[in-house]
């Protein structure tokens, strides 16, 4: 049997870089912190943008070296949610009173994927992660959030994020409500399967 950290990385004795870089994406946390803590701030949005870069890079690996599982999905999508709670932190740390001015804005977005899980967990007892569309858009805008504003000052791109995030999490819940569990769905509307009966 695998060691724990080790178990990570290696699925059926085979190194799995795709989640290797997934962790590393989960690592790079601290040490973008910490760059911010100690006055740091472009050292850290340089960090910060690397570790972004590894979610594009991890499934690419996984699929150049068909290496995709569900294992690595799920890591993928922990340690998603992980760095998706760290950008409240480094935005404080970037911008002092950015949040506590646009708080209702930073609830839906951070607050409202944790909703969202509770609520589908409630209604499922799964944590439904779909992968529909205004989910990736959602994504693509939090994860893009801290440079977007570092590159053109404007402070309403956490507004743009939260209203995709909100509507994303909106459309799934139709989508868990109307009986859909497929979460490769590309949007909420998708047809349905009727359960065997």
């Amino acid at each position: 049997m695998t060691p724990f950290p080790l178990s990570l990385v290696v699925e059926r004795g085979e190194f799995k870089p795709a989640n290797a870089v997934t962790l590393s994406r989960g690592l790079l946390i601290v040490p973008i912190f910490g760059l911010l803590w100690w006055g740091q701030a472009t050292a850290a949005l340089g960090l910060y943008i690397l570790a972004a870069l590894t979610d594009l890079a991890d499934g690419w690996l996984a699929r150049r070296f068909k290496q995709s599982s569900e294992f690595g999905a799920q890591l993928d999508a922990v340690v998603d949610n992980l760095f998706s709670l760290a950008i409240l932190g480094f935005l404080a740390l970037a911008y002092p009173g950015l949040i506590a001015r646009q708080w209702a804005a930073a609830a839906v977005l951070f607050g409202g994927p944790i909703l969202y899980l509770g609520l589908s967990w409630l209604l499922t007892r799964r944590l439904m992660m779909f992968h529909v569309w205004s989910a990736k858009v959602g994504a693509f805008l939090l994860f893009c959030l801290w440079p977007a504003i570092a590159v053109t000052g404007w402070q309403g791109w956490l507004w743009l994020s939260a209203a995709v995030v909100g509507l994303s999490r909106l459309e799934q819940l139709v989508l868990i409500a109307r009986g859909g569990r497929d979460l490769n769905a590309g949007h909420g509307l998708v047809r349905v399967a009727e359960p065997p009966s």
